[in-house]
């Protein structure tokens, strides 16, 4: 299997591969994309969610990569590690002229290199943030991953092109995110209480 090219993004990954008798698994894709693995690899890992596309089947075990991709960002790894049974989960396979790659070049358009840089202190707030969405993206509620897969997506796409204004952005996002499901877990909490 041939290297990825340093100028394709996600979505060329994604078009080269869509004609393919067997659909790409994250394995191939990780060897497909070498040192821009670990940052393409949330933008993988979230894509089914983020996307207005059915995920059943994909959120549990694509929000356990993500939450152990947070874990591994905190630890430092410069190459990610994955359970070999997420490393096998197949992606979904798209229609190489779909208005979904159509709209995911446009966003890979918006990013570059720039902002603070993926270490020290930044990097470990980058991962916790990316294990809470990990955690999120697992809720088994039809709807609830959808933002928290988007905002993995941003981190991802972030990380992946060196953008540290995105991945900050995301990481924001995140933040606001988590108080949000934190805010509506307690509520409905607080109405069982109140009806029992």
């Amino acid at each position: 299997m041939d290297r990825l090219r340093t100028d394709m993004g996600i979505a060329a990954l994604l078009r080269e591969h869509s004609s393919a008798s067997a659909p790409l698994t994250l394995g191939e894709a990780l060897d497909l994309l070498g040192e821009g693995s670990l940052g393409a690899l949330f933008v993988l890992l979230a894509l089914p969610a983020a996307l207005p596309l059915p995920a059943a089947g994909y959120a549990v075990p694509f929000g356990l990569g993500i939450f152990v991709l947070g874990i591994e960002l905190i630890a430092g790894r410069s190459r990610p590690w994955l359970p070999a049974r997420i490393l096998k989960m197949k992606l979904p396979s798209l229609d190489p002229d779909s208005r979904a790659l159509a709209l995911l070049e446009r966003i890979e358009g918006l990013f570059r290199a720039r902002g603070p840089g993926l270490h020290g202190p930044f990097r470990a707030m980058v991962g916790l943030t990316a294990c809470c969405l990990g955690g999120l993206m697992m809720i088994p509620i039809p709807g609830t991953n959808t933002l928290p897969g988007a905002c993995a997506l941003v981190m991802g796409m972030g990380i992946l092109y060196r953008d540290g204004l995105w991945t900050a952005a995301g990481m924001v996002i995140g933040a606001g995110l988590l108080g949000l499901y934190g805010a509506a877990a307690f509520g409905v909490l607080k109405l069982f209480h109140l009806s029992g």
